[in-house]
């Protein structure tokens, strides 16, 4: 049971400070200024603003952490096959609870 709330605490961290970062007012005005120096088309002006993306940098050092502080028994053992894939895991986990958000 332990290891199922890990995981859905993981996932509900990744998906707010994903949508904290990409949507939400309060960080608007630092969202804005960061695009406003950057070039036009430039891959973190877009990044900023793709949840499916940012929530991949996110989660991939919660996975990480996951890893390396949980008690929970890995499947594998091994950092470098169970990081990455607890992490694509909680960015696709995070991309799907985005469309369950109405439209702003």
């Amino acid at each position: 049971m332990t290891g199922l709330i890990e995981i859905v605490v993981m996932l509900l961290f990744v998906a707010r400070v994903t949508r904290l970062i990409v949507a939400d007012e309060i960080t608007r005005r630092p969202r804005e200024a960061i695009v406003r120096r950057l070039p036009e088309g430039s891959p973190l002006a877009y990044l900023l603003f793709c949840r499916w993306c940012l929530s991949v940098w996110i989660a991939a050092p919660a996975a990480a952490a996951w890893w390396l502080l949980s008690d929970v028994p890995r499947w594998s053992g091994l950092w470098w096959a169970d990081v990455p894939t607890v992490a694509l895991a909680l960015s696709h986990a995070t991309g799907l609870l985005v469309r369950a958000e109405p439209e702003e």
